[in-house]
């Protein structure tokens, strides 16, 4: 199932969303099903605070630790992107900030 797609035409205003963690407060998840919630529900605060929903977003770009996460990450990620599909770029990383990080996403949406 594709949950992204190569292009999107974009308007005038852009919200650029800075790189997402998945720790809240002060508590980072196990799974990365969780850390992917945790993430997918700061960048939903992050639109609904200008007034966006997920409909908005026109790129995402995700910084995974491990290829094996994917399944996981994928599941979740359609759940929240649903028929929207923004573009997306995935990059698997050696580590993010925090060793416990498995999962960033940062996003930009148009308005």
């Amino acid at each position: 199932m594709q949950i992204y797609q190569n292009t999107k035409i974009a308007s005038n205003k852009t919200l650029y969303i800075s790189g997402q963690t998945p720790s809240k407060d002060g508590i980072t998840p196990q799974s990365i099903e969780v850390q992917t919630e945790v993430v997918l529900e700061k960048i939903s605060s992050a639109l609904h605070e200008h007034h966006l929903t997920v409909d908005d977003l026109v790129k995402i770009t995700i910084y995974i630790t491990d290829v094996s996460y994917l399944p996981g990450l994928r599941s979740k990620l359609a759940e929240f992107v649903g028929e929207s599909k923004p573009t997306a770029t995935l990059v698997v990383v050696a580590g993010l900030i925090d060793p416990a990080f498995k999962v960033e996403i940062d996003g930009i949406a148009a308005f």
